[in-house]
């Protein structure tokens, strides 16, 4: 019996060396997908030469949840290194033959014509095979050889592989690790036409997911979760390059189900339902939207009236029109969270979240429960959303999410937050992750259609000057460039600013800057959603009807995104209460008096008017300065200002003629609009800036200007009525910008292919098959 050395120590026995670059390799991403789990597991038991221990030791290293600690990682790569210096590259061709030199270099060896028996090579490399790597490549790696001076890499301006880590940051590894998965042929895109069918497959994908720990990542680890909600933020947004069903039933699951429990509840809660809710052995829904509400949240009809005496709440349905809508995970569900107005000898409380049974742990619906399929939908047929209504259900006090409002012994309502406006917008704020993770679904959903058409556009040719001439690639013409590339410099600031924004969240521990992150959140999701279905739209029909089919992905990236601009909130409601917050300062008077403070607050406020323009400054046409970011920064910064005071002043002017406020504020909603999506453009600028400043000076860094530039010449030509109009520029000053605008596009046109594959998304989560066309 071969004997296992002590904590993993080196040398290894023969056996074990013969796999060690294979599972090298294959953590080397820090995953094992489940096609590659099941053949490892085949495969090593027809591997005779190794031992019963040496295949236990192998198996125990292809479990997902087990991954090798760095201890064990150190002492294969040093094994790998001491083969370098006994191994010549000629026997150590592939993963297969290294592991074989390596066994056959180590002094335990004993010849044994297992090692080289044709079922044995036939095993290895069908696991070798399964990882999906370039063998001979990987090999030359694992032996120290400089593969940069041997590959032939597209001549771009720059490192693809260096801007993909740019644009991931600190979440790379985490990134990568699902781009690995989701890769596996168990996740391949396929159409499903029967939503029963379609479900189902998402059900398992989401238990899959779970199998390999990637739904552990956002609650804390006293509750069976790793703590880390930004690399949960981070996996969602990776998910939105394959599947959006995938993706919205585990923010659902996660964000809002568990979300709801572990932001809303105690640790009652928490130490009751998160562990089961993070494996996927309890299923929970996430009842807040009613059919006759919808962005009104406080308005919900849902009632939950308490019964001191035996301490229970009735949760009922008033009518056929207050049941919960569109609600995602609905046919699945065992639990809900339910939002209802919490009712106490008579008089309303506000908006709560209760816990209530839906299914027993058969699947048969509870008493008082009915349940209906919304059907077939545009988009997310893999979601199961439905319709819910309640029946005088009776549930016991502990069942309501208690962190901000609760009933003590005593039978009455007590709450640190005495406000019920502040106490439901501290609330609803305990949901921001939501609307930054959908923003960010936006984006990727955006860069997805965006590496379609730009790779589609690079192999398409369409016209020649002359006939017999060749024809000219799609890409080389300037109506396409301008089409799309304007687009990819969007993405990237929408990207930017998201990125950060999820920062902040995950930094906010104390909720000293809450207001602010959820009137960002807020704002970023609008814009970037509404991004997304303009994006998405443009490059299907620069794809043509290659765009139209099926097989090319876009029916599911326009299906499945769209809903994006409604759910976690109305985007144009959304803008609305960046308008509010921009108008008060966020000060926590808005939230607690609503529109009578902002009309108090502004008339003490607004004393002062922007100071008069220099001439020359508004006629400036210097491509130095019209390059500026200085320039870009304060003419985005003008913008904001200036809709701002103006706003103020017509709603002070009519508050003064003693119009209603919530009057004076309808007849400024338009203006309100735009001062919000002026302050979110300037969020998005400042974010990308910031992040070209922390780079050091590198090919990355001039490209990244270069699409900074673009993305705020563009914004600056798409309101230059405004800024005429407001005399920040004049013509000429305008009529120069469209000039610089053209310039960056043809510069960066060389480089549009490596600008998207910084993107790094794998052709089989693109699943279009027009990438692959010649």
């Amino acid at each position: 019996m071969t004997k296992m050395p002590k904590k993993d120590a080196i040398p290894f026995s023969p056996g074990i060396l013969s796999i060690i670059p294979i599972l090298y390799v294959a953590w080397s991403d820090s995953i094992l997908s489940p096609s590659e789990m099941q053949l490892i597991h085949k495969n090593i038991k027809k591997l005779d030469f190794l031992t019963k221990e040496e295949k236990e030791y192998i198996i125990k290293f292809s479990d997902p949840k087990s991954p090798p600690g760095e201890e064990v990682f150190r002492h294969w790569q040093k094994s790998l290194r001491a083969a370098a210096s006994s191994v010549s590259p000629e026997k150590a061709n592939s993963l297969v033959s290294l592991g074989l030199e390596m066994a056959k270099a180590s002094i335990d060896y004993k010849k044994d014509d297992l090692y080289n028996s044709p079922e044995t090579i036939q095993s290895l490399k069908e696991i070798q095979e399964a990882f999906g790597v370039n063998t001979k490549e990987s090999t030359r790696v694992l032996l120290g050889y400089d593969l940069a001076k041997e590959t032939d890499q597209k001549a771009f301006s720059f490192d693809p592989a260096n801007m993909a880590n740019i644009l991931d940051g600190k979440n790379a590894t985490i990134k990568n690790e699902v781009r690995k998965l989701l890769r596996d042929p168990y996740f391949a895109h396929q159409t499903i036409v029967d939503k029963e069918d379609f479900r189902e497959r998402t059900l398992d994908q989401l238990k899959t997911l779970a199998k390999h720990g990637y739904t552990l990542y956002s609650f804390p680890k006293e509750f069976g979760g790793f703590g880390k909600e930004g690399e949960h933020i981070a996996i969602f947004e990776t998910l939105a390059y394959h599947d959006l069903s995938l993706t919205v039933k585990l923010g659902v699951q996660l964000g809002l189900f568990g979300g709801a429990i572990y932001g809303l509840g105690t640790k009652n809660h928490h130490e009751k339902y998160l562990d089961d809710l993070m494996n996927m052995r309890l299923l929970g829904c996430f009842a807040m939207t009613e059919t006759n509400h919808g962005s009104n949240v406080r308005g919900l009809e849902t009632t939950a009236v308490y019964n001191h005496s035996n301490q229970s709440f009735i949760i009922d349905t008033p009518h056929e029109f207050a049941g919960k809508e569109y609600i995602g995970n609905a046919l699945h569900c065992h639990k809900a969270v339910v939002f209802a107005q919490l009712i106490i000898n008579g008089t309303s409380k506000g908006v709560h979240a209760f816990i209530v049974d839906v299914r027993d742990q058969s699947g048969n619906l509870m008493p008082g429960v009915r349940v209906e399929d919304c059907g077939y939908k545009m988009g997310l047929n893999g979601v199961d959303n439905g319709k819910l209504w309640f029946s005088n259900i009776e549930i016991p006090k502990e069942n309501l999410l208690n962190r901000y409002g609760d009933i003590n012994e005593s039978g009455q309502y007590v709450s640190d937050i005495k406000s019920d406006d502040k106490r439901f917008f501290t609330m609803l704020g305990a949901l921001v992750t939501g609307r930054v993770s959908v923003g960010l679904a936006g984006v990727s959903a955006s860069k997805v259609a965006l590496t379609i058409a730009v790779k589609y556009g690079l192999k398409r040719k369409q016209f020649a000057a002359k006939e017999g001439e060749e024809e000219r690639i799609l890409m080389d013409y300037p109506s396409h460039q301008h089409r799309i590339i304007p687009l990819i410099a969007s993405n990237y600031a929408y990207g930017f600013a998201l990125d950060d924004l999820a920062t902040d969240l995950v930094n906010d521990k104390d909720h000293k800057n809450r207001r602010l992150i959820e009137s960002k959140a807020a704002g970023l999701k609008a814009m970037a959603t509404w991004l997304a279905t303009d994006t998405i739209q443009e490059c299907r029909e620069a794809c043509g009807g290659k765009g139209y089919l099926a097989e090319n992905r876009f029916t599911d990236l326009k299906a499945d995104s769209d809903i994006f601009t409604t759910f976690e909130g109305d985007n144009t409601v959304l803008l609305q209460l960046v308008a509010k917050g921009l108008l008060t300062h966020f000060k926590k008077s808005f939230h607690d008096g609503g529109f009578t403070s902002i009309m108090r607050y502004l008339g003490g406020q607004i004393s002062h008017k922007f100071s008069e323009l220099n001439p020359m400054y508004t006629r400036n046409t210097d491509t130095k300065h019209l390059g500026d970011r200085a320039f870009h920064l304060e003419a985005f910064a003008y913008r904001e200002k200036k809709l701002l005071y103006t706003v103020s002043q017509r709603m002070q002017n009519f508050i003064k003629r003693r119009v209603d406020p919530y009057e004076a504020y309808l007849k400024c909603q338009m203006h309100l609009l735009a001062l919000a999506k002026a302050y979110v453009e300037r969020l998005a600028l400042k974010s990308f800036s910031r992040r070209i400043d922390a780079l050091e000076e590198s090919a990355e860094k001039i490209t990244l200007s270069k699409i900074c530039d673009l993305y705020a010449i563009d914004k600056m030509i798409e309101h230059k009525g405004w800024y005429l109009e407001n005399d920040y520029m004049s013509g000429v000053k305008t009529k120069a910008l469209r000039r610089l605008k053209n310039k960056l596009l043809q510069e960066l046109r060389p480089d549009v292919e490596g600008i998207v594959d910084a993107f790094a998304i794998p052709e089989e989560l693109l699943g279009a098959k027009i990438v692959l066309y010649n």
